[in-house]
């Protein structure tokens, strides 16, 4: 609702109530005259005022009577606020304007005193349109806009009939009236009767029917139904036994016509339980806002669905995840969406337009929407708080896993250093060894010189190989020069040909230069050995933050990663640098390697 409406809404209220009040005339006469009574036919004025206690109208009354009238318009206010969509606001509003416009009944004037006596009963029909509406107040079904036409008849039709035949100046009672019916068109008493008492009995059958109607849907409706209609229903029996028992107690002659004044309350109590009603919608909000609090360490199936069901009182509410074009159930039971209709309904949550899954609940639902809007957002925070968990934990997993490659391929890299240097170097300085005693102990001085000779070319031998494994730990080239040149220096001692195009203007930091080199001569060698490839290129370049390397080859294709394969070393190696690791190798059609690291402004350069 607009502020502007709102300032609107006010003035009529202001403006009714200035209106009733000062029409009312507040001579002895005129309090006393029954046919004034507000809210009673022309009967049932006339009846309490036969006795030595006769119903005198007073400022007490005035105001109990205001105050409910208002209740209605306040109560309609701030529901037609908070749920717009709903008619519920509307009818209360409209009819407190009609309770109120009633009040003229107090009147002398001949034209405000006919106004409020047809007014009387119109609030009626709106009040039970928001019973058997419930929970939106439309009609759906033909014999509801039936039922509520009837009423209508006969708080309208039924009403003025009564009045058309009967005329307050003529009619017998100890306090006379001097009351103008503008209605009248003759005074006949046995038919004002007959037609009362036909209204009357048409009032019992729709109260009966109302009732009825009322504990067959108690029966039938859900929990989440009967939770949500109990505040009104317990208003409208309540003010319907108030009602009753106020007018069987105010019997002629009572001394406690005081008791008459409780018919006000009683009518209250509706748009009190509109107001109950918008205070458990709070609470309901706020408990699905503790519902959160039930999404932690433990399933989402286990604790936060019951605690949505708590929270909006509906145990039927279910929660399906999505899964292969399949929703599935607590139990991973496969499901089909229900249909709509007036007992089930379904929203389909989405994770960035990617189908997550579906809350299942009863119908009632849907007419609070800013209510399953809360649902729901609970709802999808926690399917995302699960996704999230558990792409978490296969992440953690990956990262394990990930350790145990880089632990084992540090212990092969070990051993084949271990072999290298024992089946290497140490063998050739094993030889110069021999080769240097043996020269020590001859004394033949050619044989010497060959001894020295074949010595020291062992030692230059054992001397280029540790260089060579050196420069495969950690090339020196790297750290002096930077990758562009380390990269160029591999390219010229492989055993294939390799082309280089780079584009680095400046030294990278020297981890991501070290993984860059390691993951190139990697795959170099690979080529060479697997693939029968003739020819590498390899592009390096710099992208903002990140480095971007390439390698391909035009081998035979068909590489693979498998688990604790070089392959996965080189993917590990690069994502353990929050870098990424793709490769694309079709069969036959050569292999290429796209490899793209992250730089650190904080790293060493």
């Amino acid at each position: 609702m607009s502020r502007r409406t709102i300032l609107l809404l006010s003035g009529l209220v202001i403006a009714l109530v200035a209106m009733v009040v000062a029409s009312v005339d507040w001579s002895d006469i005129a309090r006393r005259d029954p046919a004034r009574s507000l809210l009673l036919g022309p009967r049932e004025s006339f009846a309490a005022a036969q006795g030595p206690y006769l119903p005198v109208f007073s400022p007490t009354e005035m105001a109990l009577f205001v105050c409910a009238g208002v209740a209605f318009l306040v109560a309609g206010a701030v529901a037609w606020t908070y749920r717009p969509h709903d008619l519920t606001g509307l009818l209360l509003v409209v009819a407190g304007a009609l309770w109120l416009l009633g009040g003229l009944r107090r009147s002398s004037n001949p034209v405000a005193f006919t106004v409020g006596i047809v007014a009387t009963n119109l609030y009626l029909p709106l009040l039970l349109q928001a019973v058997i509406g419930f929970p939106t107040g439309r009609l759906q079904q033909r014999w509801e806009r039936w039922f509520v036409g009837a009423a209508w008849a006969l708080a309208v039709v039924g009403v003025a009939a009564e009045w058309m035949f009967f005329d307050p100046r003529a009619a017998e009672s100890i306090q006379s009236s001097t009351s103008t019916n503008l209605l009248l068109i003759r005074h006949g008493p046995e038919i004002s009767d007959a037609i009362q008492l036909g209204v009357g009995t048409g009032a019992v059958v729709l109260t009966a029917i109302l009732v009825g109607v009322v504990v067959a849907r108690l029966k039938r409706g859900s929990p989440a139904y009967r939770a949500g209609f109990a505040p009104l229903g317990i208003a409208c029996a309540a003010a319907g036994l108030l009602t009753i028992a106020t007018l069987a107690i105010a019997v002629p002659g009572s001394p406690h016509t005081w008791i008459l004044n409780l018919r006000y309350p009683g009518a209250a109590l509706f748009p009190l339980a509109v107001a109950i009603g918008l205070v458990r919608y709070r609470l309901t909000r706020a408990a699905v806002t503790d519902a959160m609090v039930e999404i932690g360490d433990i399933p989402i199936d286990v604790g936060f669905v019951d605690a949505l069901r708590r929270a909006v009182h509906d145990p039927s509410l279910a929660l399906w995840t999505y899964s292969d074009g399949t929703y599935l159930d607590s139990d991973g039971e496969p499901q089909t969406l229900p249909r709509r209709s007036r007992t089930r309904g379904f929203t389909l949550l989405e994770h960035e337009g990617t189908p997550a899954g579906a809350l299942v609940y009863d119908a009632t639902l849907e007419a609070q929407p800013e209510l399953l809007a809360a649902v729901r957002g609970a709802t999808s925070l926690a399917l995302d708080h699960d996704r999230l968990q558990r792409a978490l934990e296969e992440q953690l997993a990956e990262v394990r896993r990930s350790r145990e490659r880089i632990v084992t391929a540090g212990d092969v890299q070990r051993r084949r250093l271990e072999r290298n240097l024992h089946d290497g170097a140490q063998q050739r300085l094993v030889a110069a060894s021999l080769l240097l005693r043996r020269a020590q102990r001859t004394d033949d001085g050619m044989q010497m010189r060959s001894f020295l000779t074949d010595g020291a070319a062992e030692l230059n031998a054992a001397l280029t190989e540790l260089r060579d494994l050196a420069r495969g730990v950690y090339p020196p080239v790297l750290a002096e020069r930077g990758l562009a040149v380390a990269l160029n220096s591999m390219a010229e001692r492989a055993p294939i040909p390799v082309c280089i195009d780079e584009d680095l203007e400046s030294r990278l930091p020297s981890h991501v230069e070290l993984a860059a080199y390691l993951i190139a001569s990697e795959a170099v060698t690979n080529a060479a050995k697997h693939s029968s490839a003739t020819l590498v290129r390899i592009m390096v370049y710099r992208e903002g933050d990140t480095l971007r390397l390439t390698v391909t080859d035009n081998g035979s294709g068909g590489a693979r990663r498998v688990p604790g394969g070089g392959l996965d070393g080189l993917s590990d190696r690069a994502e353990a640098l929050g870098g990424s690791f793709t490769l694309d190798s079709p069969t036959g059609c050569g292999t290429t390697l796209t490899v793209t690291l992250q730089l650190r402004a904080d790293a060493d350069s």
